[in-house]
């Protein structure tokens, strides 16, 4: 409640027009909280705000907003951000949880949805309604926030959309035009067979559905077939007891 109401002040702070910006990229609550270990709140002003501390390096968009709850806890309130390598942090949004022992992967608020973008990560995804999914590298997938039924609703785990990747990549690259190109490259030649395992992985889908209904329809034979049994049941019992009078 503590953190929630940190956040409130913050906001609160920038409808006042209170600027005190710790960097060229970023107003933070405490002033300059990042230079420290303790609870952070920042809002990108800048066209793109980077960190990079020891293995932690992230990466946000102009108009995000993000939370460090502690060293291993951080939260995208709004907007964009590129998780460049974060071992074992966790990030929370208000749509889902992902942490990622080793990899790169993005989270992008897309009007009342957030798209979960694996790259290279092995990617943990536990969305709000407590759902746990696997994203594999290459590929991504929708989900919005919980609806009137306590759920989430969420897409189909699809192949990574690259011109619009690119086109994200490109706004929030730290370095040069020719380590974009090279590391543009580098991934396209990492998802050469992206298409091939999209097929794949839609194929153990439909199976795994298929299997489903199928299983579905064993249980709904077997429950029949128990009731039937049951009816079958009573009614020798009841032949029996007026015979034996």
């Amino acid at each position: 409640m503590k953190k929630v109401f940190q956040l409130l002040i913050f906001l609160l702070a920038f409808q006042v027009e209170v600027r005190v910006r710790a960097s060229a990229d970023t107003l933070q609550e405490p002033v300059a909280c990042l230079k420290t270990s303790e609870s952070c709140a920042l809002h990108v002003v800048g066209a793109a705000f980077h960190l990079k501390q020891e293995n932690l390096k992230l990466h946000s968009g102009e108009g995000s907003t993000l939370m460090r709850l502690s060293q291993s806890k951080w939260r995208l309130v709004k907007g964009v951000l590129w998780v460049e390598n974060a071992p074992d942090v966790q990030i929370e949004t208000p749509y889902v949880t992902a942490k990622s022992s080793h990899g790169q992967y993005w989270l992008i608020e897309r009007g009342d949805r957030l798209i979960v973008r694996n790259v290279d990560a092995e990617l943990n995804v536990e969305l709000r309604d407590g759902k746990k999914l696997e994203v594999p590298a290459g590929f991504e997938f929708w989900v919005t926030g919980i609806n009137s039924k306590g759920k989430n609703e969420y897409g189909m785990i699809q192949t990574i959309d690259l011109k619009d990747h690119l086109a994200q990549w490109n706004r929030l690259f730290d370095g040069t035009k020719e380590q974009f190109k090279s590391q543009v490259s580098d991934l396209r030649g990492n998802w050469s067979d992206l298409s091939e395992r999209g097929a794949g992985l839609y194929e153990k889908i439909a199976l795994r559905q298929i299997a489903s209904v199928e299983d579905g329809r064993r249980r709904e034979e077997a429950r029949k077939r128990e009731a039937q049994a049951e009816r079958q049941k009573i009614r020798d019992l009841m032949f029996q007891r007026a015979f034996d009078r």
